[in-house]
């Protein structure tokens, strides 16, 4: 089962990707300015382009302007490897439960364009 891989934008913590490793090492993450993901920079809707080509799920805290990027990139004729668009006010261990619970328990096949506000 191929398990689905993160890129975390720069909109969203850092510390996110530490503690999702240090919970289960073995997760996929990177972070937008990491060797082999998208410069630090890239405009959200070429980020979209970059994490859909890397077969990527992007994490990102970017809720007043992702959503309109995601629509004009399905407008496109775009694709995306999936996108979990997090809520403000919740604990950082509530944020990495809820991710660890969506990797266990899905395939990267599951997450194709599909977009998920967590928790």
């Amino acid at each position: 089962m191929n398990k689905p891989r993160f890129l975390i934008d720069e909109d969203t913590p850092p510390y996110l990707a530490d503690a999702l490793l240090q919970k289960e090492p073995v997760v996929d993450i990177i972070r937008v300015g990491d060797p082999g993901a998208p410069p630090s920079g890239t405009l959200d809707p070429d980020l979209l382009i970059g994490a859909e080509g890397l077969g990527r799920v992007l994490i990102t805290n970017d809720k007043r302007t992702m959503p309109g990027h995601l629509v004009d990139h399905f407008v496109a004729g775009r694709h995306t490897a999936g996108v979990m668009l997090l809520r403000q006010g919740f604990s950082l261990s509530r944020i990495v439960q809820e991710i660890l619970n969506h990797w266990t328990t899905t395939t990267a096949d599951d997450w194709i364009d599909r977009t998920v506000y967590l928790p």
